[in-house]
């Protein structure tokens, strides 16, 4: 039943994007109520599978790489959702909706795995995963906002803008959505890496606080904490602002899917599981 659901939902959620394409390209303000209906729908589909695997685990179904996939690519576009009902940006669905479809593709092929252990369903660590990927969510909105950044800023002084130029938001629309998720992001990312201390040194043994993963999220962390400092104090801001968000989501993603194989404790062990 989950996989029928997350199917659907992958489905829809390529509808949506193929009709958002028109809507960008006719440098239409916002998006078509297909596209929307579309979306939509393939967010009410993922939410039941979601649903379905909380029921079957009798916790929050974030369980191995795959369905923390799953997990971030549904808050992602609840995100998008927020977003573009608060800006009424159409070209913000080719840009974030493709992270969406990609990562449910990837939960939706990849088999699933048993997971029963009961150490894997404390407060502590329920805590952990929500904010850990609420921060994922908002760093994403982050990137984004400093890509379309960093494009409109290169049509602008070609002094002969392309199509782009007319189809993203303005340099102070970019800026607005960059430095109003960057500070929505870091304090979730904090709670998520703090409470995920308190769970870890209340459960593994042996010098957990070198694993990979740990070590790669701390890295992440100081990235956008410099970013945010430097975002309040005025210091950095336009384009080298942009560009140290974009390497602070690939820093992110490497966090998020490549160390995922390296750690043994965050890793596909299915006698431990992994955190995010």
């Amino acid at each position: 039943m989950f996989s029928v659901f997350l199917w659907l939902a992958l489905i829809l959620y390529a509808l949506g994007i193929l009709l958002t394409v028109p809507a960008v390209i006719r440098r239409r303000p916002e998006l078509s109520p297909g596209a929307l209906t579309a979306l939509g729908l393939g967010l009410a589909s993922h939410a039941i599978a979601l649903a379905v695997e909380t029921a079957e685990l009798h916790r929050l179904p974030v369980i191995d790489v795959r369905s923390a996939m799953s997990f971030f690519s549904f808050l992602a576009t609840v995100a998008f959702f927020f977003v573009y009902l608060r800006y009424r940006i159409a070209a913000l669905g080719l840009f974030m909706l493709p992270w969406v479809f990609v990562f449910t593709l990837i939960s939706a092929i990849h088999p699933e795995r048993p997971f029963a252990d009961p150490a894997f369903r404390g407060g502590w660590l329920l805590v952990h995963i929500t904010s850990i990927f609420l921060g994922y969510t908002a760093f994403l909105l982050t990137f984004v906002a400093a890509l379309m950044y960093l494009i409109q800023e290169r049509e602008i002084k070609s002094r002969k803008p392309h199509g782009l130029y007319y189809r993203l938001p303005s340099l102070e629309l970019c800026d607005e959505l960059y430095s109003k998720s960057l500070m929505a992001g870091l304090p979730f990312l904090s709670v998520g890496i703090l409470t995920g201390f308190l769970w870890a040194s209340r459960t593994w043994q042996g010098p957990w606080e070198f694993d990979p993963k740990i070590l790669a999220s701390m890295v992440t962390w100081l990235i956008y904490l410099v970013l945010f400092s430097t975002r309040l104090s005025g210091f950095w801001r336009g384009r080298r602002s942009a560009l140290v968000a974009v390497f602070g989501f690939a820093a992110m993603m490497v966090t998020f899917l490549g160390i995922s194989f390296l750690s043994g404790q965050h890793g596909m062990q299915p006698e431990l599981g992994p955190l995010p």
